[in-house]
C-alpha cells in the first residue's frame, strides 16, 4: 500500500498522521512474514532509534482500530499482518513462520456465509489456522527420518 493511501485511511478513521506511526505502519505493511512487535521495533528503529516498544504497541493497536492492519495472536506472541480479507494462515510448527495461502478467500467466505445463514450468528470476523510443517521444515525432517530407519 503506497503511503498516500496509508495516511488517507488513517486520516478517515480520525487518526492522527505522525512519522512514527506511518514508519510502523509501512513495516507491517510492506512485510510478508507477519511480523512480531519486536521485528516491528528493530525495523522502525533504523529510523527512529529513540522509538520505544510502547509506542509500537500503542500504534499497533490504533492501526489495527482503524482496519489498516490485523493482529494474530498466538499463545507465545501476537504476530501482525496487513492482509486483513478472508484468509487461511499456514503456521509451520516446526520454525514458526506464518504465511498465507493463496486463493483461499473464496472458501472462506463461504464458510463464513454457510455458519451465519444456519446458525443465525452474526460473524463480525474470523480466523482459520492451518498448522503444519513448512517445505524447508519438511525438507529437513525427511531425511533425518530416512536416516533413522
Amino acid at each position: 500500500m503506497i503511503q498516500s493511501a496509508v495516511v488517507q485511511q488513517l486520516r478517515q478513521g480520525g487518526v492522527r498522521v505522525t512519522p512514527q506511526r506511518l514508519a510502523i505502519a509501512e513495516a507491517v505493511l510492506n512485510s510478508t512474514d507477519h511480523p512480531t512487535v519486536q521485528q516491528i521495533h528493530e525495523r522502525v528503529q533504523q529510523h527512529f532509534p529513540s522509538m520505544t516498544l510502547a509506542t509500537v504497541y500503542s500504534t499497533l493497536g490504533v492501526l489495527s482500530k482503524s482496519g489498516l492492519i490485523q493482529e494474530l495472536p498466538f499463545a507465545k506472541q501476537s504476530r501482525y499482518e496487513s492482509n486483513v480479507s478472508p484468509h487461511v494462515n499456514l503456521v509451520c510448527i516446526g520454525c514458526g513462520n506464518i504465511a498465507d495461502a493463496d486463493d483461499s478467500s473464496d472458501i472462506i467466505i463461504r464458510l463464513r456465509d454457510q455458519v451465519s445463514n444456519e446458525t443465525r450468528f452474526q460473524v463480525m470476523w474470523q480466523r482459520v489456522d492451518f498448522h503444519g510443517w513448512c517445505r524447508t521444515c519438511q525438507a529437513a525432517i525427511e531425511p533425518a527420518a530416512a536416516a533413522g530407519q
